[in-house]
């Protein structure tokens, strides 16, 4: 059985990542513990893991808010990926790593199966094999340096809300370049899997930046 802290961290990741506690919301320990019907200890505890896997911050004295970016943010953010990403696939493409490649295979596989991503349990698992596929290949690469890295750049919250802002035309496409940058690595060819990955990344920038504006828009209105 999950213990208290298990569950609320279980049900508060859940609604940050489905929007019941929106970018910037204030989250106070005693009014959580009150929606929980927890004490205020799991809910520390659980505050405290979402804080170090990037879901919100937690400022001394003041209390936990939810995990948001500028469009300066996501414009480096990405920025970075792509350069990142793109050196990455082309070093992938030298080793073509045959483990490698059926560990992005199988990520392909699990995501596509979840498609169209209607929902929120769907786009976790897409969000889930993503990350599963970028690793692998990352890892592939050999580029210790530029792993590092990455891993501090593809934030999972941020990579799954990023989800949430395509449709279902949009996820395939995504997908559909995953299963293009294994075939350019499968082939050795480093221009190729750069090329593709650098596409990959900006279209991802495009639908973020994208949906902020038209949040920002809303809220305007």
């Amino acid at each position: 059985m999950a213990t208290a802290s298990e569950q609320a961290y279980l049900a508060l990741r859940r609604r940050l990542a489905d929007g019941t506690y929106p970018p910037g919301s204030h989250l106070r320990e005693e009014e959580l513990a009150a929606q929980l019907g927890v004490s205020r200890t799991p809910v520390r505890e659980a505050l405290r893991r979402l804080d170090a896997e990037g879901w919100l911050r937690v400022v001394p004295n003041q209390g936990a808010f939810a995990a948001e970016w500028s469009r300066q943010d996501a414009e480096e953010i990405f920025t970075l990926r792509a350069l990142l990403e793109a050196h990455a696939a082309e070093h992938a493409a030298t080793v073509a790593d045959q483990s490698a490649l059926a560990a992005m295979r199988a990520a392909c596989d699990a995501a596509e199966a979840a498609l169209p991503g209607g929902d929120l349990d769907a786009l976790e698992t897409i969000s889930a094999a993503n990350v599963r596929f970028h690793r692998a290949l990352w890892e592939m690469s050999g580029q210790a340096r530029c792993r590092a890295i990455l891993d501090g750049l593809a934030v999972a919250p941020m990579v799954l809300r990023n989800f949430r802002n395509f449709d279902a035309a949009g996820l395939r496409r995504s997908l559909d370049q995953h299963r293009e940058m294994i075939a350019a690595i499968a082939a050795r060819d480093p221009a190729w899997a750069g090329a593709v990955m650098r596409a990959h990344v900006q279209a991802g920038k495009a639908a973020f930046l994208a949906a902020g504006s038209a949040q920002a828009g809303r809220r305007a209105a």
